[in-house]
């Protein structure tokens, strides 16, 4: 990569029957959890081998175990016919092995050039700034993401954003093999087309890929084949055009699957107290937004990213500032809103990134579900913990949570699981409105269903649920209305049988 950042020579090899890579009864022990327990799969030349399972089937842990990040306990893997085993991210890049982590593997302070290209450089001499935004510019344009800047702190872009710098970064390795590890699941349906333009283009020269999603019709549209992991152990396997969601979901969960989203509650009726009330909403990238929720109303939020959404949210919870005209949460009015402040008035948030806005990682179970608390109760650690044990053991078997009780470190759960416990924080709460930021991105079927039955528990018990989900399907199917913005505004409220994707998706763009 020293003159070339993207050379596109992958695929030196002529069309093969043999496998590129081959795992065969991988297992890895993390003390006494055991987190592969026998998993075994194939990926071909220019394929897209699909990995499928329920949080916590051990999906991640092959991923790290191929990129080099940790080290499997047992079991075999080979890579062009030779036994691959290496001891760092650094030596399987070496050997043509690269990943987009779900965690993204990004250092927030350094620029998008220094994220791309200093990983790369280690022993290879000195380092030029002038070189690397040069070399980051030809690499950006000849991947087609044209709207980043090189010179850009990678912690001031969005989630979205820095999920693209993550996967160009490891397209720049010039894999053989590439592992996208739920590696669209911040992207908008655009930032989807374009990772999907780029495996198509990589797979075209022989690459193979390794995907990593829960999104089901992602998977039917962009894989070859895939395996099924449950409980750390391969279960079976598929190909294209031979499965159905249902065949699927059964089988990742050992169970038939019930029909993924739940009847939505009745609405509330047209005199139900409104929980929420916001008249002419300004912020930065704001402009005159004016929205009201009643309680128990699911009110989705929909709209291409970056459109305003996330913003809204923030405003809403008093993260980011704004000002309105009217402001009121549960009748009363709102002024000088905070984080804290909204939390005493009522409100409750799940924010876009759990890792970084939702949890500490170093922190309990426990202690991060009664984090917002914490000032009310006057205590802290294992007094407030077992003052509250019966609430915490409450959510976590309410919600499924996988978990060695709340002692342990949140920063040890699947990713399913940390986010249902940002959630589970505000069950039982008196919230009078919940501010949720796609809360089901990234996280699988059976979690989805679990977090959905807990909304609808929430709605029907009087809560006001404010709900923006990438996934057009959720809105339509979950949603009393929908509120689609655009360019800083609500372009349109639907509501009823006009909440369609065909509606949704024409106010998101700006052309109903």
């Amino acid at each position: 990569m020293d003159n070339q950042p993207f050379r596109g020579t992958a695929s030196d090899a002529v069309p093969r029957t043999d496998p590129l890579l081959a795992a065969s009864d991988l297992t890895k022990n993390y003390g006494p959890v055991r987190a592969l327990a026998g998993a075994s799969f194939t990926c071909m030349p220019g394929e897209v081998l699909a990995l499928v399972g329920e949080n916590g089937a051990g999906k991640s842990t092959v991923s790290r175990i191929l990129a080099g990040a940790t080290a499997a306990t047992s079991g075999t893997i080979t890579l062009d016919g030779e036994p691959f085993a290496v001891g760092s991210i650094a030596e399987a890049r070496e050997r043509g092995v690269a990943c987009a982590f779900q965690e993204l593997a990004l250092v927030p302070d350094w620029t998008v050039g220094e994220n791309l290209l200093l990983p790369e450089k280690r022993g290879r001499g000195m380092f030029s700034q002038r070189q690397a935004r040069e070399q980051a510019e030809r690499l950006l344009t000849d991947l087609d993401v044209t709207h980043l800047d090189p010179a850009t702190v990678v912690g001031d872009l969005r989630l979205a954003d820095r999920q693209v710098i993550e996967i160009v970064r490891a397209i720049a390795a010039d894999p053989k093999l590439l592992i996208l590890d739920e590696a669209s699941s911040a992207l908008s349906p655009v930032g989807v087309e374009w990772l999907f333009a780029r495996i198509r283009e990589l797979t075209a020269r022989g690459v193979g890929i390794i995907y990593v999603s829960h999104r089901l019709g992602e998977i039917s549209e962009i894989a070859d084949r895939g395996t099924v992991l449950r409980d750390g152990v391969s279960v079976g396997e598929f190909s294209r055009g031979s499965w159905s969601d249902d065949d699927l979901v059964s089988l990742m969960a050992g169970r038939t699957t019930r029909r993924l989203f739940p009847e939505r509650p009745p609405a509330p009726a047209a005199d139900a107290p409104l929980a929420l009330e916001v008249a002419g909403l300004r912020s930065e990238t704001l402009a005159d937004v004016t929205l009201e929720a009643r309680r128990g109303e699911i009110l989705g939020i929909g709209g291409l990213q970056g459109q305003g959404q996330t913003e809204l949210l923030r405003c809403l919870f008093g993260a980011a500032p704004a000002v309105a005209d009217t402001w009121r949460v549960g009748g009363k009015d709102i002024r000088h809103l905070s984080p804290t402040r909204a939390v005493r008035a009522g409100l409750g948030f799940v924010p876009e990134d759990r890792k970084t806005e939702g949890l500490a990682l170093n922190l309990g179970v426990g202690e991060n579900l009664l984090a917002p608390w914490l000032r009310s109760f006057g205590a802290g650690g294992p007094a407030l913990l077992r003052a509250e044990r019966p609430w915490v053991d409450r959510v976590l078997g309410g919600l499924s949570v996988r978990t060695r009780g709340p002692e342990e470190a949140v920063g040890a759960l699947s990713g399913g699981n940390q986010q249902k416990v940002v959630f589970g924080r505000w069950i039982d709460r008196k919230r009078s409105v919940l501010l949720l930021h796609d809360p089901t991105r990234g996280i699988d079927v059976r979690a989805k269903q679990e977090l959905y039955r807990a909304m609808l528990e929430l709605a029907e018990a009087g809560v006001a649920i404010v709900w923006f989900s990438t996934e057009v399907e959720e809105l339509v199917h979950l949603c009393h209305r929908v509120a689609v913005l655009y360019r800083g505004q609500v372009a349109r409220v639907l509501e009823g049988d006009d909440i369609t994707p065909d509606a949704i998706v024409g106010a998101a763009v700006g052309t109903s």
